[in-house]
């Protein structure tokens, strides 16, 4: 009964986890905000750590680096965190999502997500939407290749 419960959430997270317009897929690691220009890097990668009985227990780690030449507005926020791998598109936001200020130009966003269908053989995209006011920009990396780690 647990694991149908399980797949059943697994089924509505996957399927929910396409709200990222179509369109931000044509967007560059960069946007202007506040009269200055951000620039994400991304660094993704996947701890498989054994499991009990079930094989490898595989984590998606996500670093996203936020910079600038100046201070990042204070009234920056951070909506949403998509990653696209062929078809599959998977969402982070809210409560999954945790930023740190570094330093007053560069912000560290940070998740992670348990049993993670990634291929690592095959890269992704990654799009990150940040709110500033009214005003919503995506900065997009295009082709990030997702590390192992033992």
């Amino acid at each position: 009964m647990k694991k149908i419960l399980f797949t059943s959430l697994v089924l509505v997270l996957l399927a929910g986890c396409s709200s990222a317009p179509q369109g931000i897929w044509y967007q560059d690691n960069h946007a202007q905000v506040s009269g200055d220009k951000i620039v994400m890097k991304s660094n993704l990668w996947i701890t498989n750590v054994p499991a009990s009985v079930e094989g490898q227990d595989q984590t998606l780690h996500g670093n996203l680096y936020l910079e600038s030449k100046k201070p990042l507005p204070p009234n920056l926020a951070v909506v949403e965190v998509s990653i696209k791998q062929g078809k599959d598109v998977w969402v982070f936001n809210g409560d999954e999502l945790e930023v740190q200020t570094n330093y007053e130009n560069q912000w560290e966003v940070g998740f992670h997500w348990q049993k993670a269908p990634v291929n690592l053989a095959k890269s992704v995209d990654v799009a990150l939407q940040v709110k500033n006011g009214k005003r919503s920009e995506w900065l997009v990396e295009h082709d990030v290749q997702v590390n192992s780690v033992e």
